[in-house]
Formats: C-alpha cells, structure tokens, sequence
C-alpha cells in the first residue's frame, strides 16, 4: 500500500480519491448520510477512534473538491469464531479457534452525492484495500454488522453471506475474486 490516497473514476464521468481522513482538511461537519448515528460516528468519534487504534476511517472525495466527504467507511481487526462457521467452510482451514478478520465497522454516503454510486465505490475501495493489507497481515475474512435488510442486501451484492443473525462475511478469496472479476 505505498499510497494511502486512490482515485477511483472507473467509467464514471466524476473522479473520487478516497484517503485516511484527516481531520484539518475534510469538512465532517457537512457530512449527512441520513443516518445520525454515522453522521455522528464521523463527526465526533472517528478522529478519536484513529487516534486510539482502534479503527480507521477512509474518506472519498471529489477530485475536484478535497474538503467534502462523499461517503466514508471505517475498518479495524476483528476475529472469527470457527464455531460460528459452517463445516463446509472450516474443513479446509487450521484448527484455531478464531481466525482473522478485517471487520467493516461503519460505511455511509451524504445525500448530496446520491444516485453516484458511492456505496459501490466505497465497497470496492473498502475490498481493494483489505484484500492488499491481508497480504502483509493475515485476515481472512472481512466481516459486517448490517443495520437493516437493505444493507444486508447491498452487502450480499457484494457477495457477503451471512455468519449469525447479525453479522456477515466474504472470505479474503472471494473478496479477490471479486477484484478480478471487474
């Protein structure tokens, strides 16, 4: 990962750069994805979570625009329970009790760049990123906590199944494959 910042432009007609927040630079303030616990989680909690190590928080942008977050996404280390997997799944894994996990905290987009795809530009950012850093730190999964049905949705889009009532997961594998696939 030599550069934090990436443009994602795609063949979409407005470019993004999607990069570590920064709290002297990007206008939180502005930020409204609806949802004023993400709304709040950005404003006052992800500077601080950054500071303590325990996530961090990546932003999109406009190019053009480098102050005003169009949709963030936060990440941090997390494990799995094998117990909380299928069979079909472990039998081919190391018996550890836990496995590695890189868990999707918290993914938001402000109304302002709706109909954009900024959800699916977060997500790809979000799989782009995870998959590269499982490559120096072993992770093998990424997991989520969806909010509500239509965010488990989107994630299955993704190819996010379902791991208990409340969580799901893509394998690092299928997350790549994903990549290649676009």
């Amino acid at each position: 990962m030599s550069n934090p910042a990436e443009r994602l432009n795609s063949h979409m007609s407005q470019t993004f750069i999607v990069e570590p927040l920064n709290p002297a630079k990007h206008c939180r303030e502005e930020f409204d994805c609806g949802v004023e616990a993400l709304n709040d989680f950005l404003r006052l909690r992800a500077r601080k979570e950054m500071e303590a190590g325990t996530s961090a928080c990546f932003v999109m942008v406009p190019e053009d625009e480098p102050n005003v977050i169009a949709g963030y996404y936060t990440l941090s280390a997390a494990t799995v329970l094998r117990t909380a997997l299928p069979e079909s799944v472990t039998k081919k894994l190391p018996r550890y009790n836990e496995l590695p996990a890189t868990l999707l905290g918290r993914l938001a987009r402000d109304l302002r760049f709706k109909e954009q795809q900024i959800g699916e530009r977060l997500m790809a950012s979000m799989l782009h990123r995870s998959v590269r850093a499982s490559e120096e730190v072993a992770s093998w999964a990424i997991v989520t906590d969806p909010k509500d049905e239509k965010a488990r949705a989107f994630y299955a889009s993704f190819g996010f199944q379902p791991l208990t009532e409340y969580r799901q997961f893509i394998t690092m594998k299928s997350a790549a494959q994903w990549i290649s696939a676009r």
